[in-house]
């Protein structure tokens, strides 16, 4: 099916390689507008459409800039196709270093496909379905941890029950991050890049990279790990030549579980990032205002400890340990 170019409703900066614009979809009191920013790259030769968006949560910015060095670097350059790059899809929380929007608290990522008519980042997120996803043929939507989530980087796709699927598997399994992680029994429905298979059956894969519990130390690696995976996925596409990056080794296939606590308090994190857990071990234990035990969190399986939550308090019912089940 042929794809039609995107359309901007507003350019900042154009060359003869490189568009820079926005999309809007929404106008304010003050006649400004909710917007989309994008950056469109045509390679010069024939390919295919790829897209790259980050900060669907506005706290996630590892993505974005790797987005930016991938633009800086193939606005020079011949390559097959068009790169269509969203460095922050949900600015308005990106401008708050929010995870959800500040104008209406909902959680872009569980909204999907949206809806036009109602709240705001329900139009975002059909505005930005029918006028962008709908014109590209495969994309990597970065996410992470956050402000208070630890993970170790991964990468989800869909389950590989078909044709298209398995083109997501082969690029998680490309990107070259330490897991992939096959997104299926999801404990919660409006996610993107579920959405975008259902309604424009192309493949999608959703990169984990980062959070603010350790971008003091490990900020600069994360974003060269995004920027290296963008420029892998490429070459999966035939859009550059394969750039030659040391392939990772004993690379893990999971099923990630969210493991909520039920009370709350001060948590210590007892099985670290990328430990083997057997059945029955602890991963998180809980104490009271006072110091006493009040809640342990056990292995229900065999498995790998992913990340958690990263802050010492805690909240009842919140994420407690992200687990991965051992796949292959």
């Amino acid at each position: 099916m042929l794809k039609l170019p995107i359309t901007l409703d507003q350019i900042v900066k154009q060359t003869e390689k490189r568009t820079d614009g926005f999309i809007n979809y929404g106008q304010k009191a003050d006649n400004t507008h909710y917007q989309i920013p994008v950056i469109i790259i045509n390679g010069g030769k024939s390919g295919p459409k790829f897209l790259v968006d980050s900060c669907t949560h506005g706290d996630e910015y590892e993505g974005t800039h790797a987005i930016f060095k991938i633009a800086a670097e193939y606005e020079k350059q011949e390559f097959n196709g068009t790169l269509i790059l969203v460095p922050a899809l949900n600015i308005e929380a990106f401008g708050t270093m929010r995870r959800a929007t500040l104008s209406d608290e909902f959680n872009l990522n569980r909204i999907f496909p949206g809806n036009k008519t109602s709240y705001i980042s329900h139009r975002l997120a059909d505005i930005y379905m029918e006028r962008v996803i709908a014109h590209v043929d495969t994309l990597i939507t970065f996410h992470g941890g956050g402000k208070v989530l630890h993970l170790e980087p991964l990468v989800g796709y869909l389950a590989p029950t078909d044709d298209v699927n398995k083109k997501a598997h082969e690029m998680a399994i490309a990107f070259n991050a330490k897991y992939t992680w096959r997104m299926q029994n999801l404990p919660f429905d409006g996610v993107s890049t579920v959405e975008y298979k259902k309604k424009y059956n192309i493949p999608a894969i959703l990169p984990e990279v980062g959070s603010h519990c350790g971008r003091l130390h490990d900020y600069t690696d994360n974003v060269e790990l995004c920027y290296r995976g963008i420029k892998n996925v490429m070459a999966y596409w035939d859009m550059i030549p394969n750039p030659g990056y040391e392939k990772v080794k004993d690379m893990m296939d999971i099923e990630l579980n969210y493991f909520h606590c039920y009370n709350g308090g001060m948590s210590t994190m007892v099985k670290r990032p990328n430990e083997i857990v057997e059945e029955g071990e602890v991963l998180y234990f809980m104490q009271d205002i006072f110091g006493n035990v009040i809640e342990e969190l056990k292995a229900p399986y065999r498995g790998v400890v992913i990340g958690g939550w990263s802050v010492p308090m805690i909240r009842p019912g919140d994420w407690w340990s992200l687990y991965g089940k051992i796949l292959d």
